[in-house]
């Protein structure tokens, strides 16, 4: 009965719309992005808001000169979990240029729900020298 209660407990906290641990483990991911469900521009805006929050989180605080001057061993570790992330980019990038976005000129998307997250990223990692 205590691991049924226990599990149930876990499931609504998780669930939570309040639960901080409950939207990182629900937080969206380049690797869900799916090319060929992207039918307009606001898809590209979400597409690359989610792309950058995922560079965001690999990167952390730290900046481009930090990162160069890291041991190679974590350097090798970042390179892993950011090259997939360039190919999903270059990916996007490719798919959305019909709509007149690239990761690089999304304006045509100021409209879109999520044109003011994918802002915020861009700038948050062009202060930190990736572009």
């Amino acid at each position: 009965m205590k691991k049924i209660f226990l599990f149930l407990f876990l499931g609504l906290f998780l669930n939570s719309c309040n639960s901080y641990l409950g939207k990182k483990l629900s937080k969206k991911s380049a690797e869900d992005i799916d090319v060929t469900k992207i039918e307009d521009a606001c898809d590209c805006v979400e597409a690359f808001e989610t792309i950058s929050a995922n560079f965001l989180d690999v990167y952390g605080n730290k900046t481009r000169e930090e990162l160069n001057e890291l041991n190679d061993d974590k350097k090798e570790k970042i390179k892993k979990k950011v090259d997939p992330l360039f190919e999903k980019r270059n990916e996007v990038n490719e798919h959305c240029r019909k709509f007149g976005i690239t990761y690089k000129r999304f304006t045509n998307g100021q409209t879109c729900p999520s044109y003011k997250d994918l802002s915020k990223n861009a700038e948050k990692l062009e202060e930190k020298g990736f572009k």
